[in-house]
């Protein structure tokens, strides 16, 4: 087992705090796979690269089926966003621990079979198979918890707009790359 010990310490071990809070948009942003180690391991494992666009489709049919199925005011409306967006982030940040967990796995058992060859000098061929296993099994859950974290986005975003009733309107990632550009030089 791996412990991640407190930087500049040698003896206070850090509480995995995100493996047991409570799953929320915060959380999963900490915790969702950087999309460039994404891209790296599909790659690397012959993997189906995720689909670019996934985020701004979510949020479109998220916006339309809001637009159709949600009461217009009152409890009852909060209560169906809340149902609309609660789900998507539980199982998107499911998706981003597994991933995870066998990525903590896989990196153990490359750190056993690396100091067992070093210290016996012998091949542990079984014990290689099943590392080179748990990375790809690793890959394939941080894909599968990418696309999961960028369907959670896209609800939120919808789901955002029609708590503040704002009318949906699809993302202008330019613009908010220079809103974001201009808030970073004013501050």
């Amino acid at each position: 087992m791996h412990f991640e010990r407190l930087p500049g310490t040698t003896n206070v071990v850090r509480f995995p705090i995100e493996r047991r809070a409570t799953p929320t948009l915060a959380l999963l942003r900490e915790i969702a796979p950087d999309v460039r180690e994404v891209l790296a391991f599909a790659d690397a494992f012959a993997l189906e690269a995720p689909e670019p666009g996934l985020r701004d489709q979510v949020d479109a049919a998220t916006a339309e089926h809001i637009l159709n199925q949600v009461a217009l005011h009152g409890p009852e409306r909060e209560a169906m966003l809340y149902d609309i967006e609660a789900p998507v982030i539980v199982a998107a940040v499911k998706a981003c621990r597994d991933a995870n967990e066998f990525a903590l796995a896989a990196v153990e058992a490359r750190r056993v079979v690396a100091e067992s060859e070093l210290a016996c000098g012998l091949s542990l061929e079984p014990q290689r198979r099943r590392a080179e296993r748990l990375t790809g099994q690793a890959a394939r859950l941080m894909v599968t918890a990418h696309a999961r974290a960028e369907e959670a986005e896209g609800v939120s975003r919808a789901v955002a707009m029609a708590r503040c009733g704002e009318a949906w309107a699809p993302r202008d990632v330019a613009a908010e790359m220079e809103q974001l550009l201009t808030f970073r030089h004013a501050g």
